[in-house]
């Protein structure tokens, strides 16, 4: 019968709605208890690395970037009722993976570029390796989770420009300019850095699009769609304010030596820099799909560019037109381990510059002199640092002459990531605190560091720059030099 037909339909429908609604509201709660647990632990670790404890103070970075994934997860899941990180497992999991090698990339591509090194990293390899991969392993999720919130807030909804038709010609104009831009970066750094930036969108689009149009950014503008490119520029600008302000706070940390941009900084990048991070987004976008495309990581990032946020959650589930082979993904997970290993073997040989300062490599400083500092408390050569010699000598019951040489030593090593081994060459060729490496002359400390260590980028022009800017700061605006120097 028509009616009872439409009744039973009808209450078919009442009760989809009703388990759509309870999965919902069971979502809301669990991304509830989830953005609770991120905020709470960001809010802990920021607490503690302002007060200096250990080792959230050298692993800031990590400490604060996964809470704060747990948080916009979270804050996703409360708007829409789904985790689009906790509640897809797999997915998120070939997320994070493939962020370690998408971000090494770069790091090789520095080797040459030379544009940023890091400073305090943990002296022994197993932590350093591991937490190396564990801040590189953020950078997927924290982009694809920004998009995300674009989607939600429906940034550039309907954007629209006219249509075209991508023609093979376009494959080839593209490849040749993404080759152009890495040839001229690598031939010319100085001149031409920022053009590493973009590359990859240019070398892997047009594979992309041939294999699955949905996922690619050159599908969407044949759509005369710029939705998904305007919110992946907004998410990446917003997370690039993000990785600059953590790192700010982070004992191990980069420093950019960009040639030209070394003064105009914000954090620590120099301004121009945060056009980067838009165009970033873009290449960490691409190069996921490109190895979703190849049957190495999860399909699942999206599915193409939604007219509206509610639109998207009530569209039936993404069937991506690639899938994850199992006969592939082994093998790639296996060479992209070697390929991280060895960039990061790269890494420690050039753009690695300190290790985390230790009392006991501190120039000057005697085995005996090493035990009372640590059992006064002042167990970290920062922590000496920060702490005036009279203390010093009070507190460890050193000589007032002994305890201001080792305070000098120890704010020398913790000046700017100079680190112990630095300071060490500095303070054997007579700079004896930061005062006086703000009185020498660059090409003097650039040969003494470089007579003290066979690293062929020892002593670099830019990075020993960036020491002289600081202690010349630091002189500048202590009251007297005794009291910059211990």
């Amino acid at each position: 019968m028509p009616g009872g037909a439409g009744g039973s339909s009808g209450e078919a429908g009442t009760r989809s709605d009703e388990g759509a609604g309870t999965e919902r509201g069971t979502g809301r709660r669990r991304g509830a208890l989830e953005a609770g647990l991120g905020a709470a632990a960001l809010f802990v670790a920021i607490l503690l690395a302002a007060r200096g404890a250990q080792p959230l103070r050298d692993w800031f970075f990590q400490f604060a970037w996964y809470p704060t994934l747990l948080l916009l997860d979270g804050g996703l899941a409360l708007r829409t009722g789904s985790a689009l990180l906790a509640g897809r497992p797999r997915f998120a999991l070939s997320l994070w993976f493939w962020s370690g090698p998408t971000w090494y990339l770069f790091e090789l591509l520095n080797l040459r570029m030379a544009d940023w090194y890091y400073v305090f990293v943990p002296a022994a390899l197993p932590p350093r390796w591991a937490g190396t991969f564990a801040a590189f392993a953020t950078v997927l999720p924290a982009i694809y989770l920004a998009q995300r919130w674009m989607d939600e807030v429906g940034l550039a909804r309907g954007w629209s420009r006219p249509r075209f038709r991508v023609r093979r010609r376009h494959y080839a104009v593209c490849l040749l300019l993404g080759a152009a831009f890495v040839l001229l970066a690598v031939r010319w750094p100085d001149a031409f850095f920022p053009l590493i930036w973009g590359a990859s969108t240019l070398l892997l689009e047009p594979f992309n699009h041939a294999r699955d149009p949905g996922s690619s950014l050159l599908g969407d503008l044949a759509r005369g769609s710029w939705t998904r490119i305007v919110r992946l520029l907004a998410g990446g600008a917003g997370i690039g304010l993000l990785w600059e302000g953590y790192n700010r706070l982070a004992g191990a940390r980069w420093i950019y030596t960009v040639p030209g941009l070394e003064r105009l900084k914000l954090f620590e990048m120099p301004l121009p820099g945060f056009l980067g991070f838009p165009v970033f987004a873009l290449d960490c976008f691409v190069i996921y799909h490109a190895l979703a495309n190849l049957g190495v990581a999860v399909p699942g990032w999206s599915a193409g560019p939604p007219d509206s946020a509610a639109a998207e959650r009530q569209a039936a589930p993404e069937r991506p037109a690639t899938r994850l082979r199992p006969g592939r993904a082994p093998v790639a997970v296996v060479l992209a381990l070697l390929f991280c290993a060895a960039v990061q073997v790269g890494l420690d040989r050039w753009t690695v510059d300190s290790s985390a300062p230790r009392l006991a490599d501190l120039p000057g400083a005697s085995p005996a002199e090493i035990r009372h500092l640590e059992a006064a408390g002042l167990g970290g050569a920062r922590a000496l640092a920060e702490t005036d010699s009279a203390a010093v000598s009070r507190r460890a019951g050193l000589p007032p002459g002994r305890a201001g040489a080792l305070v000098r030593a120890a704010r020398l090593a913790s000046l700017r990531g100079i680190g112990t081994r630095n300071a060490a060459a500095l303070w054997r060729g007579g700079v004896r605190g930061v005062c006086a490496l703000a009185r020498t002359p660059q090409e003097r400390v650039t040969a003494l560091v470089r007579s003290e260590r066979e690293d062929p980028r020892a002593g670099r022009p830019a990075r020993v720059r960036v020491w002289l800017r600081a202690a010349r700061r630091a002189c500048g605006e202590a009251r007297s030099p005794a009291r910059a120097d211990g």
